[in-house]
């Protein structure tokens, strides 16, 4: 136990991270596995009192406080060793400068591809790279045995506030990931009869513009269609007037779109839940979930917006039982094929880094700026000859909305093989069409 922080390490991998790790194995010695931010910090930048914080945010949480060390393919977890962040001092470079920012990004994409040693200590780093301007960017990486987008913003909430507070005071005792967990052991029985009921007779429908030869092997693109500052206003007003979510609306929107295109009257989509039951806990925790829509369906007398607020108001309730623990029911249980496991898939994104305290601003500092192209509005992104495109499984259709941030965008990622570049053009043009005049 850290006396300090209230956190203690943990001892054993979840179910989660063991699958996890079993990837990790895999591809040992690629970033693939990593995640993390990027923060620009901007005014009165403490190096001592920022470097106090990320230590302080660390030791706050069990996962980030573990060591891991890897023999072969045993992952033994134990106490860990915290380092201050890595300093890099740019006088040469500034900040408003768009070719010393992409040198910037350039060294930050390096040090995110570093490869954690696996040697008994945490996943977690930071790097500060401080510019000749007196701002800085802050770098900070993790590895998915530790960490998702939802623990992400905990962890920039906990920065910010132990910024805030400076070295004389600490953080409040964090919920530790291990408890969590044990919470929703209890669960387990009564959760799996839930998904037993629900997903009896699971539905089949292709969605695809065509079905390919048995056998075929996915083939990934994406749509990237930049948003409208003021949709994300809109989707907020009309959620509201809807009773629901803004995550509730965009995907009751694009069930409705594809239930349409599809002609099918029983359609399972997946969609994120972050899985935490209001707790602050970090870790591997958001898993999907599955909701079931269409007028074929148990539920098939209620419109798809009320179908989607109950199933995912009931999913949520009943994640004692993970996500692939439930493909497995299908596959093996039900006889349902991998491939038609949730055809659609649709995410939400609509919260915001930005945050200012103790005279310093947060910002999130978009690694990826410098590799704009010509690309116009709603043009399908082609990949280099010879270059893997993005990872989809056949007949999936996802998409993923950000509506927060400098570039609120709608990425839909599609499998060539089953859907063209002009029916992925038109089904967004569509749906955006329907969130904006309030059809979602």
């Amino acid at each position: 136990m850290n006396p300090a922080s209230g956190s203690a390490y943990a001892t054993e991998l979840s179910r989660q991270q063991q699958r996890l790790w079993e990837v990790e194995c895999v591809v040992r010695g690629s970033a693939l596995l990593h995640t993390g931010i990027a923060l620009r910090l901007d005014g009165m930048l403490d190096e001592k009192r920022l470097s106090h914080a990320v230590t302080a945010v660390f030791q706050r949480h069990e996962l980030l406080n573990t060591g891991f060390h890897a023999d072969g393919e045993t992952l033994t977890l134990g106490p860990a060793t915290h380092h201050e962040p890595r300093v890099l001092h740019r006088p040469d470079l500034r900040a408003d400068r768009a070719g010393h920012l992409a040198e910037v990004r350039r060294a930050a994409a390096a040090a995110h591809a570093e490869v954690f040693p696996l040697a008994g200590e945490p996943l977690a780093r930071a790097h500060l790279t401080l510019l000749g301007d007196g701002s800085g960017v802050l770098l900070l990486t993790f590895h998915r045995l530790v960490m998702d987008l939802f623990s992400l913003h905990q962890v920039v909430t906990d920065l910010q506030e132990a910024y805030r507070l400076g070295p004389d005071e600490s953080l409040l005792p964090a919920d530790r990931y291990s408890a969590l967990l044990a919470t929703r052991e209890h669960r387990r029985s009564a959760d799996w009869e839930f998904w037993r009921t629900e997903l009896s007779g699971f539905p089949t429908p292709w969605i695809g513009e065509r079905r390919p030869q048995p056998g075929w092997l996915p083939d990934g693109a994406e749509l990237r269609v930049p948003l409208d500052a003021a949709l994300s206003g809109l989707i907020q007003a009309n959620a509201r007037a809807a009773r629901c979510t803004p995550t509730v609306y965009v995907t009751a929107a694009a069930a409705r779109r594809v239930l349409e295109r599809s002609g099918a009257a029983d359609l399972v989509l997946g969609t994120m839940s972050a899985n935490r039951m209001n707790s602050d806990a970090v870790g591997p925790l958001a898993q999907a979930v599955l909701v079931r829509v269409g007028t074929s369906t148990p539920h098939g007398d209620q419109g798809v917006l009320a179908q989607v607020r109950r199933g995912l108001r009931e999913g949520i309730a009943h994640q004692g039982v993970e996500f692939e623990e439930i493909v497995d029911l299908l596959t093996d249980g039900m006889g349902v094929a991998r491939d038609d496991l949730a055809p659609l898939s649709v995410s939400v994104t609509a919260d915001s880094w930005q945050g200012s305290v103790a005279g310093l601003a947060f910002t999130l500092f978009d690694l990826d700026d410098d590799l704009d192209d010509d690309r116009g509005e709603g043009e399908a992104e082609e990949e280099d000859e010879g270059a893997a495109g993005p990872v989809v499984r056949p007949s999936q259709l996802d998409l993923e909305f950000n509506l927060s941030g400098a570039r609120p965008q709608l990425v839909l990622t599609y499998d060539r093989r089953c859907f063209g570049a002009p029916w992925c053009e038109r089904f967004a043009a569509d749906l955006l069409t329907d969130l904006a005049t309030g059809r979602g």
